[in-house]
């Protein structure tokens, strides 16, 4: 995670629920005027399925940034400062590893900003909002996707077990067939 930019008012909000190593990011939305009203973000898993989200409200300018094949969100830049006693994001940027920028609102005097160490990209954001961005960072997470361990094994079950009356047991297979009585100890 990142370091979290701006105040404590607002809604708390988090995509931890869905980012994943491998996610590929389709787009990054930002909607701005003189501060951040939200931010939002397309992916697909590595599963195929799809996972549109959005944080803030919907007033100010719409923009989006959509990404080309192995393009990725490497870095933000957030700023920061008081509205109606309100600690609000400002002013906020994001770089793509093509050198692509998307940013909106009013630059402050209160600047954070975070790069993707190397394999990394922005997977989702955490932060607060209500009627705009009160706060916001991201959620790094593997470009390429982690290997998942291999399945525990499932037990087979005996496709030719046979119980008789009276507790014989008959097991039938490649060596024909075996008692269990006649296994018993001499």
């Amino acid at each position: 995670l990142s370091e979290t930019y701006g105040g404590p008012h607002g809604r708390k909000y988090s995509d931890m629920d869905f980012v994943s190593p491998g996610q590929v990011v389709k787009s990054i939305t930002i909607r701005t005027g003189e501060r951040v009203n939200g931010v939002g973000i397309n992916v697909v898993d590595p599963l195929g399925k799809p996972h549109l989200v959005y944080h803030g409200s919907y007033g100010g300018d719409n923009n989006t940034l959509t990404l080309r094949k192995d393009e990725y969100v490497t870095s933000i830049e957030a700023h920061w400062g008081e509205y109606h006693s309100h600690t609000r994001v400002r002013f906020i940027e994001f770089k793509t590893s093509a050198g692509n920028t998307i940013s909106g609102g009013t630059r402050a005097t209160k600047i954070g900003k975070e790069s993707a160490i190397e394999g990394y990209q922005v997977g989702g954001f955490f932060g607060t909002d209500g009627e705009e961005l009160d706060s916001v960072g991201v959620i790094w997470t593997s470009i390429t996707p982690v290997p998942t361990p291999w399945p525990t094994p499932v037990p087979r079950r005996w496709p030719n077990l046979v119980v008789h009356p009276g507790g014989k047991l008959n097991l039938s297979g490649t060596f024909g067939v075996v008692s269990l009585s006649s296994l018993q100890e001499r």
